[in-house]
């Protein structure tokens, strides 16, 4: 396979000379008023958010630096990584279940593999690092020996990691990964899909040069889902909320929130339930893993959708819901063009991600962002931060009342994952 970046190696750890400006002054002056809201030093001023330094921070973080990659036709793109494990007062030494991986001229020169793996439950850091491991070496054996097309051959990658994570010594009852896959061949953009990690696109608007458009590139598979929640019925899933289940809420389907488009902040999501039992009580529809939930119509199966990279593009994000869980899709593209090192754009997304989560909930998830800026022919590059007013930047974030008044209620109920309930004996 071509070249691996991923955060379980060591080529992730150092940093590039421009993230080396954390107390330039020089650089501080020149900030406008959106970059000082969502610097690019991230871990500085940690202590400022609370429960953990700036030192403890940067030890829970890999970082992988700026690297160029060609697409062809003139195209190029700068990418970084971070990973940030997460906080968890009760579990000072929860391990980091994300994982990610890049694979540079994966089948070939400007043939690119980008993935990010968010695991759950017990053994979730196994789980998504065994996809980590086996989905991109699948995908490879079934494009050289099966000659599958590249959507075949990225479906059924997930289902035989899906099926050899179930055949090995781990326990994947209650354990899983979802699974975002962006597949570069040229400037051909095919993105996989299983769970609610995310890809997202950030793009000029050809008719109005000031303004961004945002794409997404990835659609959850949650039971907010009306057609996800269908499916899984059919398999015989109840699908009701952990409120419902205990009898403190109605039995409805109103569940109208447009995930991406719109904060979840009630806190208890629709889960996927067994008939007449509480188990397993996911709040996805999609995973690698998840074998107690199989049969319930919780499936490896990813979803594909293609885009072919123009002229108008300019940045391309692949995420863990850590990055995510509090920040719109077009909140996260603001914010990446706010600059045009990716690595700061990634420290200003996690930083972001990280003080949301330590408002919200006292805790944060475990947070992983791959960011590439895209160069058509001719260098055009990210656009310039004065194209971003403050208003724009702030018209997909929660403010500070919205905050107050919805931490205690997001704090009632496990947002994501699992809620580890087990089968009767």
């Amino acid at each position: 396979m071509g070249n691996l970046c991923s955060n379980s190696k060591a080529v992730g750890t150092k940093e590039t000379a421009s993230s080396g400006t954390e107390g330039n002054g020089t650089r501080d002056i020149e900030k406008t008023a959106a970059q000082k809201r969502f610097p690019y030093n991230w871990p500085n001023g940690a202590e400022n958010v609370g429960y953990l330094t700036e030192r403890q921070v940067k030890a829970r973080m890999t970082v992988q630096p700026e690297q160029t990659l060609e697409l062809g036709e003139g195209y190029k793109m700068r990418w970084a990584a971070i990973s940030q494990r997460g906080y968890y007062p009760s579990q000072a030494d929860k391990a980091n279940q994300d994982a990610f991986a890049v694979h540079v001229d994966l089948l070939g020169t400007q043939k690119h593999w980008f993935s990010v793996y968010d695991g759950h439950g017990p053994v979730g850091e196994t789980c998504s690092q065994f996809a980590r491991e086996h989905v991109p070496k699948q995908f490879v054996a079934l494009m050289k020996e099966e000659k599958m097309t590249v959507n075949d051959a990225l479906i059924q990658s997930h289902l035989k990691t899906n099926e050899m994570l179930a055949q090995s010594p781990v326990d994947d009852q209650q354990s899983g990964t979802t699974a975002i896959t962006i597949y570069l061949d040229g400037r051909t953009c095919i993105v996989s899909n299983v769970g609610d990690s995310r890809a997202m696109l950030g793009s000029i608007n050809p008719e109005k040069p000031n303004e961004i458009v945002t794409k997404a590139l990835s659609i959850d598979q949650t039971p907010y889902r009306r057609d996800e929640r269908e499916r899984v019925k059919k398999y015989g899933a109840r699908v009701m909320t952990a409120d419902q289940i205990d009898g403190l809420e109605a039995i409805h389907e109103n569940w109208d929130c447009k995930l991406g488009d719109e904060i979840d902040d009630g806190g208890d999501p629709p889960r996927i339930w067994a008939q007449d039992q509480e188990y397993p009580g996911t709040a996805f529809t999609r995973s690698i893993g998840d074998s107690l939930a199989e049969s319930l119509g919780v499936v490896a199966e990813p979803e594909i959708q293609t885009h072919t990279i123009n002229q108008y593009d300019r940045v391309l994000i692949a995420a863990s819901d850590g990055i995510f869980e509090f920040i719109t899709t077009k909140s996260c593209i603001d914010i990446a063009l706010l600059y045009s090192d990716p690595l700061e754009a990634c420290k200003a997304l996690v930083g972001e991600s990280y003080k949301l989560w330590i408002e919200r909930e006292d805790r944060t998830d475990d947070i992983t962002i791959i960011l590439g800026f895209i160069e058509p022919p001719g260098g055009a590059g990210a656009v310039p931060p004065s194209t971003q007013t403050k208003t724009e930047i702030d018209s997909g974030l929660p403010n500070a009342s919205d905050l107050h008044e919805s931490a205690e209620a997001a704090k009632k109920k496990t947002r994501r994952g699992s809620l580890n309930t087990k089968p009767p004996t």
